[in-house]
């Protein structure tokens, strides 16, 4: 299984290669590493990728994913300037929230529910709950553009950040939401 996917830094999103040990269980908590001094996290949407794929259309992606979900996406920005891969493809950065089963077309859009009429935004870009018509065109577009670099196999997961700040990780903190629960040690 591959982690792929797109971190949204400085104003840029970077092409991201995980490794499996990078997956965080969604009910073990993340313990924030000793060797960096600036942890951060960004609201991530995420796609679980069902058969076999290379250079796949944008208008053809969303037939090559069962799943979606939210996720969290851990980064060291202290060691980030130094490693882009150090400080991002680290054991435990991402953190993958319940992943809503998914069909073909329009009935993926139908099968988590009516999304852009059921969406809530919060003041920071993150839709609660329910995934958009934006939240959609967003994983298809990554889902074309790691397909050109990489070829996709059933299991791999695909995930794009959203375009907010990266939020600092604090001990104890809790992350919580309908589909996604993270807790930070």
């Amino acid at each position: 299984m591959k982690i792929l996917g797109y971190t949204y830094h400085e104003g840029a999103y970077r092409f991201t290669m995980k490794c499996d040990s990078s997956l965080l269980n969604q009910k073990k908590p993340f313990f924030l590493p000793d060797w960096s001094e600036d942890i951060r996290y960004c609201r991530c949407r995420i796609a679980r990728i069902s058969r076999l794929g290379k250079c796949i259309e944008e208008r053809f992606a969303q037939r090559y994913y069962d799943a979606v979900g939210f996720g969290l996406n851990f980064r060291a920005e202290d060691i980030l300037q130094q490693n882009w891969a150090e400080g991002t493809a680290f054991d435990n950065s991402l953190c993958v929230g319940e992943l809503m089963a998914n069909g073909v077309g329009e009935t993926a859009r139908n099968a988590v529910g009516e999304t852009a009429r059921n969406a809530v935004s919060t003041e920071d870009g993150w839709t609660k709950g329910e995934w958009t018509n934006e939240d959609f065109a967003a994983i298809n577009r990554a889902i074309h553009d790691v397909s050109e670099k990489v070829t996709l196999r059933n299991g791999d997961l695909v995930f794009i950040d959203y375009e907010t700040a990266a939020e600092p990780a604090v001990r104890n903190q809790l992350i919580e939401d309908d589909h996604l629960y993270c807790k930070i040690k």
